[in-house]
């Protein structure tokens, strides 16, 4: 099976093309922002702002590519609408183009902005969002139109959990930098049950579910991805500190901001797939970066 990659240079697509090589059943094509060689994939060095115009024959899509809420420094919001929605046409039309079955783009829950819901399902109406998550949320629209001959789905996720630990985003990355570092950490709402965690693994393991599925059938559609199995916030973070053996002083703070928990149910309705829990997500992120900082030494 052939399926592109583009952001295959960011962290999650890199772990997303680290993962599929696994499996023997993909021939990956790689859409790269640097010039570089590579002897397993085919990567084509591409400015994803001009149009795409290579005739490949592929399957499926992987869509990492794009200005991230994080990328506004140094640019403007209405830019990072612009680069973001300019990349989806060009895609589009290079998906119908070249009669490319699927794609899979990951998108985000900022798309919902200003979350009052305990239980945050699909169908709850965005308030108050920024152009980043209007970029998302046109993105969406734009993959999901009819007349394209491809089917897309359309993955809401929340912050993605990596072993790189040079950003401070998203919020657990900069909890887990703290925690290994013997850092204070200040912890809000920490009675509260916490779901708004993924790795690049589960988005992984989904593809790869969809892909293999031959008797899967669905429609282009938007889906919540987030870990199953909601867990106290504060216990998930003594479990980080378990992990690390750290001596991170744990300080409990009340807000009255209210936390959500993300609903996955339309994702399991339609796809029969579960993803893995809130621990099991932070366990393997732990697990990693004791890992690769062993095999520095």
């Amino acid at each position: 099976m052939k399926v592109l990659v583009t952001g295959s240079d960011g962290n999650v697509g890199n772990q997303i093309v680290k993962n599929l090589l696994k499996c023997k059943k993909y021939q990956l094509f790689l859409f790269s922002n640097k010039r570089k060689k590579n002897i397993i994939n085919k990567v084509f060095y591409k400015d994803l702002l001009k149009p795409i115009n290579l005739k490949l024959n592929i399957d499926s899509i992987i869509h990492c590519a794009g200005k991230t809420h994080n990328s506004i420094i140094g640019n403007s919001m209405k830019s990072v609408y612009r680069t973001n929605i300019k990349i989806i046409e060009n895609i589009v039309n290079f998906a119908n183009k070249n009669k490319v079955k699927s794609i899979f783009f990951l998108s985000s829950i900022d798309v919902y902005g200003n979350k009052k819901n305990n239980i945050i399902s699909e169908n709850l109406k965005p308030s108050k969002i920024n152009l980043y998550a209007k970029s998302k949320l046109s993105s969406e629209n734009i993959l999901c139109k009819k007349g394209n001959k491809f089917r897309a789905i359309c993955l809401r996720l929340p912050g993605i959990v990596n072993h790189n630990l040079k950003k401070n985003y998203p919020l657990m990355n900069f909890l887990l930098k703290k925690i290994k570092n013997n850092k204070k950490v200040l912890l809000y709402n920490s009675n509260n049950k916490f779901n708004s965690i993924i790795d690049a693994i589960e988005i992984s393991n989904f593809i790869h579910h969809v892909l293999t599925k031959k008797k899967l059938k669905f429609k282009s559609g938007i889906y919540n991805f987030s870990a199953s199995n909601p867990i106290n916030f504060f216990t998930l973070v003594n479990l980080i500190k378990k992990k690390f053996k750290s001596k991170s002083q744990i300080i409990k703070y009340y807000s009255n901001t209210s936390s959500c928990i993300i609903s996955n149910k339309k994702l399991f309705n339609n796809f029969k797939f579960n993803t893995a829990s809130s621990k099991t997500i932070i366990e393997r992120c732990c697990d990693e970066i004791l890992k690769k900082n062993k095999n520095l030494k």
